[in-house]
């Protein structure tokens, strides 16, 4: 009997450890529309997880998503985008804007535009972003260009790459 029961508890504690571990994920669409001349860009991120980061790193409560959020939301969003978030095309740093966020059930979505973009031979992504609050942070960069679809996983050993066209 005392061996069914630790049996029992063997293989309950690892089911309970596994539902309760969460994934620290993010993904970001960068597509390249070649007639506009500009890459159009899509961040996806847990609401929580980025209220969390904001609200360490600027020591404020932002309460994202709700009718009490913190009114310069959007200038501390963009100033930790361009801290953790860069990229370069044919080797040159490209500067983009961001063009504000929505949100939808318990996620937000990020858009920033780069323009004046004539052609694309490489590009090299760094995204560290939620890197320095979840040490597990994945993010998954998906690029639309030149006809093709390519995708990176930047984690914090390794938080950037590159791909050629």
């Amino acid at each position: 009997m005392k061996f069914i029961h630790k049996s029992i508890f063997l293989l309950i504690i690892p089911l309970l450890a596994f539902t309760a571990h969460k994934y620290y994920v993010s993904m970001t669409k960068i597509k390249y529309v070649k007639e506009e001349r500009s890459v159009q860009i899509t961040m996806r991120f847990y609401i929580d997880d980025i209220e969390k980061v904001l609200n360490t790193r600027f020591n404020k409560d932002f309460k994202l998503a709700t009718l009490k959020e913190h009114t310069d939301t959007d200038k501390f969003l963009n100033l930790y985008i361009h801290q953790k978030f860069a990229y370069k095309i044919n080797n040159q740093t490209i500067k983009y804007i961001f063009l504000g966020k929505e949100y939808e059930n318990d996620v937000v979505f990020f858009y920033l535009e780069s323009s004046d973009i004539d052609s694309i031979k490489s590009i090299e992504v760094k995204n560290k972003m939620l890197m320095e609050i979840f040490e597990e942070q994945q993010n998954f960069i998906k690029i639309h260009m030149n006809d093709r679809i390519k995708t990176m996983i930047l984690m914090r050993e390794n938080d950037k790459d590159m791909l050629k066209y």
